[in-house]
């Protein structure tokens, strides 16, 4: 458990905390607003009442990925006036994240937003906060059947089809795969798992398996990797896909271990610093990355807006849209869901990729 705040601006492939006092403290006087400036990594000035509230983010786990969440925190904090930070969990577990989330509820805060790693446990932990009087969003990873008011993040059905329609360009005679992932229990790894086979759907690509799972532990992620390619070698096994962000330069550990490089392909998901670095050397074929940069900026700033707006997600988000559209994302105000979209690198468009991510001092995505 660590907290990590840092402070810079992102690009546009960068993504979205609980008050049990009703205490607002710009409620009794009039709404006060920034300067009519852009910060780095927004697109248009932010009005905001002063005096922000305190808001937490909690995420799945802790990894490079999470980074750029914190740096998205914290280059919103000035302009909103609030006192946000982050913290994961050191071992991706549903004990450890559920600890996390009682802390923060303890420590008074006026938010939580939270990267689900097991929602239908989840579910009833955030339905008691929010009974309680306390904002709860979802973010990366929703938690669909719990009373949390709107969900941050990536369509993963749409972006696990994105990612198979990728795979299908690399085995246009067909193949044969086995993902990896952190936990399959996560919403986020279902629904990344079941977009990719819908798009593999009649083009002779099948799973060898079920997905290895490896709990967000790197070794175990290694090992998964090896021991899939000496099993199910002899199998016609053609590709591994990484369906979290730190499976990507596993597999290509295992893979370069078995000097298979040229046999076996492989597709995954997130910016990675070594993802990123794997795709310019042309180890890795494709990846599909999120925008943890705005998962992090605007999960505060929609916790914010709920606060000023008596917790009413409704107007929170008719406020936030503006703000949405300039960063040309999609807002579902029946299901209250922000899709904030994904970008597809592949080794010819790496280079650029990374050139701009150090531009904007940021090593993953």
């Amino acid at each position: 458990m660590r907290n990590r705040i840092s402070l810079l601006s992102g690009l546009a492939l960068v993504a979205v905390s609980v008050a049990l006092t009703g205490c607002d403290p710009g409620k009794d006087k009039p709404a006060e607003t920034t300067p009519a400036t852009t910060t780095p990594g927004t697109t248009s000035p932010v009005t905001t009442a002063t005096g922000g509230g305190k808001y937490k983010v909690i995420t799945n786990g802790i990894s490079p990925f999470w980074d750029s969440l914190g740096k998205g925190i914290d280059d919103v904090n000035p302009m909103l006036k609030s006192k946000a930070d982050w913290q994961g969990p050191p071992k991706s577990e549903h004990t450890g994240q559920i600890s996390l989330f009682k802390d923060a509820l303890t420590q008074k805060v006026d938010g939580i937003a939270v990267s689900v790693i097991e929602p239908d446990a989840f579910a009833p932990t955030i339905d008691a906060a929010v009974d309680a009087g306390t904002p709860v969003i979802t973010f990366d990873s929703d938690c669909p059947k719990s009373k949390r008011a709107a969900y941050i993040g990536t369509n993963n059905f749409e972006a696990g089809k994105t990612c198979g329609e990728e795979i299908v360009k690399l085995y246009p005679k067909g193949g044969k795969l086995i993902a990896f992932v952190g936990n399959m229990s996560a919403q986020n790894a279902r629904d990344r798992y079941a977009g990719i086979k819908e798009a593999l759907k009649g083009h002779n690509i099948d799973f060898l398996c079920e997905p290895f799972e490896d709990n967000k532990d790197n070794a175990k992620a290694r090992k998964n990797a090896e021991d899939a390619i000496t099993r199910y070698q002899s199998q016609g096994l053609s590709g591994l896909v990484g369906l979290y962000s730190y499976n990507g330069p596993a597999i290509v550990g295992a893979v370069e271990a078995a000097k298979l490089h040229n046999k076996i392909k492989i597709a995954c998901f997130d910016g990675d610093p070594k993802t990123l670095e794997n795709l310019e050397k042309g180890l890795v074929d494709v990846t599909v990355v999120q925008k943890p940069f705005q998962f992090g900026r605007l999960s505060v700033m929609l916790l914010d807006y709920l606060r000023k707006d008596n917790k009413d997600i409704n107007k929170a988000l008719a406020d936030m849209k503006p703000e949405l559209d300039k960063l040309s994302m999609k807002v579902d105000m029946d299901k209250h869901i922000i899709d904030t979209g994904v970008t597809v690198i592949t080794p010819k468009t790496a280079v650029e990729f990374n050139k701009k991510l150090r531009e904007m001092g940021l090593s993953s995505t």
